[in-house]
C-alpha cells in the first residue's frame, strides 16, 4: 500500500486493508514480493499527482518478471481512472473514492482483465472497526464527501456530495477502537462542523464531542477538518466544556481579502473569520490555532495580498500550511485566468512563509517553563536516541529516552527549550 494525501486518505488505506486482510489477504514486506501494490492517490494539488505518476512509471518493470496486479485508487482514480488505464496498460485496475469495500472482489476480477470502478454507486461507511497502523490512534470517519464547491477545490467531484453517519453508529466504531487499545480518536471529514446538517437540518457535531467525552472520558479526541462558516459558538462551547477534546482546530482560513473569499465561494468574511478566532482563544485556554492559506489566486492584487498578511497576523496562528495557487481542470477558478505572475506568487509565499514562520516559533517559544502532559507517538526518526512525542494542542515534543518502551502512553514533561518546529523536554514521570 503507497498513500498519497491527507489524513482522510491515511484512514482509507487502512479500511483497504481491513477488507484485505478479511478476504484472506496479508501485507507484503516487499513491493517485489507482492502480488498486488496498490496505490491510494490525491489531487488536490498538481504536486501529489506528479509524484503519483512518476511512482507509477517505476512500477512497470514490475509486470515483466512476475504476475502482479497495480491498482489505483482514491480522488485521482476517481478523476482520470479512464485516461490512467489507456495511458498506462501496466494498470490494471482503477477504483475510486467509494469503492474500498469491494476491494478484494476487484483485485480477483483485475488479475485477468483491466477493470475501471469508479461510479458512485451509494456511500457505505464501515461499519466494523478498520486495521490501526498505530495501534493507540485511530482514525473514525463521520462525514463523506462535501458540497461547499470552494472554486479552486476539486474534492467535492472526487468524493460525492457529503453524507453523514448516524451518532450511535460513531459511537460503537469509537467503542471498538478504545476497547482494542486506541487512547486517541480522529474524527475526520471534508467538513467535520457540518455533520449531519443535510440529514437533520442542523450541524450535531458539538452533541457528538459531548458524547465522546462521556462515554470516552479518557480517550483524546482530535478532530480534522473545520469550515470557517459552519465553525459555530456551540462547537467552541462542546471543546471548552470537554475534558478530552484537544485544544487544536485547524480552520483553513484561505486568504485574508474579502473580494478574494468571494471569488473563492468560501462562505465567510476576513472579519467573520478574525472574530471567530478570537472567540476560541478566549473561551479555551492554550488552544492552538492552525490554517492553511493560498497565494496567488487569480486577480489577486497587491492589496489583497497585504490584507492576508494583517489577518495572518491578527490571528496569530499556531502553525499555516501555505500553498501557491494552481488551477484544478473542472473547478470553477480553472476557468478564471491565471494573471498572477509566477515570480510575483514566489515573492508573495516567501513573505507570507517568513511570517508564518515568525509565528509559530513564538507560539512554541511560550511554551518553555510548563509542565504539559504529552502522547509519546515513537523514537523520534531524527534522533533515534530521544521520544517523539504530541501534546494536546499538538506540538511535537522531544525528551531523552530511557528504559521501557513508552510509545501509547501518556507522560508528564517540563518543556526546557523551543526550535522551529517542535519543542524539547524532560521526562517528570514514566507515564501510564
Amino acid at each position: 500500500m503507497i498513500v498519497f494525501g491527507c489524513q482522510m486518505n491515511i484512514h482509507d488505506s487502512e479500511q483497504i486493508a481491513a477488507a484485505l486482510e478479511q478476504a484472506g489477504w496479508s501485507r507484503a514486506e516487499r513491493e517485489d514480493e507482492a502480488d498486488a501494490i496498490i496505490l491510494l492517490t490525491c489531487c488536490v494539488r498538481k504536486s501529489a499527482e506528479q509524484r503519483l505518476y512518476g511512482r507509477l512509471a517505476s512500477l512497470k518493470s514490475l509486470k515483466g518478471g512476475r504476475p502482479v496486479t497495480i491498482a489505483v485508487g482514491g480522488c485521482l482514480a476517481q478523476k482520470e481512472g479512464g485516461r490512467m488505464l489507456a495511458e498506462m496498460p501496466h494498470v490494471d485496475l482503477v477504483f475510486g473514492t467509494q469503492q474500498y469495500p469491494n476491494i478484494a472482489m476487484l483485485l480477483d476480477q483485475a488479475a485477468n482483465i483491466q477493470i475501471s470502478a469508479i461510479d458512485f454507486d451509494g456511500l457505505e461507511f464501515a461499519t466494523t472497526a478498520a486495521y490501526r497502523s498505530v495501534p493507540f490512534r485511530a482514525w473514525v470517519t463521520i462525514t463523506h464527501g462535501c458540497q461547499n464547491f470552494c472554486s479552486y477545490c476539486i474534492v467535492p467531484f472526487v468524493r460525492g456530495p457529503e453524507a453523514s453517519r448516524g451518532i450511535e453508529d460513531v459511537l460503537q466504531e469509537v467503542g471498538r477502537h478504545v476497547d482494542g487499545g486506541a487512547r486517541e480518536i480522529n474524527l475526520l471529514g471534508q467538513n467535520v462542523n457540518s455533520y449531519r446538517l443535510r440529514e437533520d437540518g442542523e450541524s450535531k457535531f458539538s452533541q457528538l464531542l459531548g458524547l465522546l467525552a462521556e462515554r470516552f472520558p479518557d480517550t483524546w479526541v482530535r478532530f480534522t477538518t473545520s469550515h470557517p462558516r459552519d465553525f459555530s459558538s456551540d462547537i467552541i462551547a462542546a471543546i471548552a466544556e470537554s475534558h478530552n477534546a484537544c485544544e487544536h482546530v485547524h480552520l483553513p482560513l484561505q486568504a485574508g481579502s474579502d473580494r478574494i473569499l468571494a471569488a473563492m465561494n468560501r462562505g465567510y468574511t476576513a472579519g467573520e473569520y478574525v472574530e471567530k478566532a478570537n472567540n476560541l482563544r478566549r473561551a479555551i485556554q492554550d488552544v492552538a490555532l492552525t490554517t492553511d492559506l493560498i497565494v496567488g489566486f487569480p486577480g489577486e492584487t497587491e492589496e489583497d495580498f497585504t490584507r492576508t498578511l494583517e489577518v495572518v497576523e491578527a490571528c496569530l496562528f499556531d502553525a499555516s500550511f501555505t500553498f501557491i495557487f494552481n488551477p484544478r481542470e473542472g473547478t470553477a477558478a480553472a476557468s478564471l485566468e491565471d494573471d498572477v505572475p509566477a515570480g510575483v506568487k514566489q515573492e508573495r509565499l516567501q513573505r507570507l512563509m517568513l511570517l508564518t514562520r515568525s509565528l509559530t516559533t513564538e507560539s512554541l517559544r511560550r511554551n518553555v517553563g510548563r509542565d504539559i502532559t504529552v502522547m509519546v507517538t515513537g523514537p523520534s526518526r531524527k534522533d533515534p536516541g530521544k521520544w517523539s512525542a504530541r501534546s494536546r494542542n499538538n506540538k511535537i515534543v522531544h525528551f531523552k529516552r530511557r528504559g521501557e518502551d513508552l510509545t501509547g502512553r501518556l507522560v508528564k514533561v517540563a518543556i526546557t527549550g523551543a526550535g522551529s518546529w517542535s519543542l524539547k523536554a524532560e521526562a517528570l514521570d514514566r507515564g501510564f
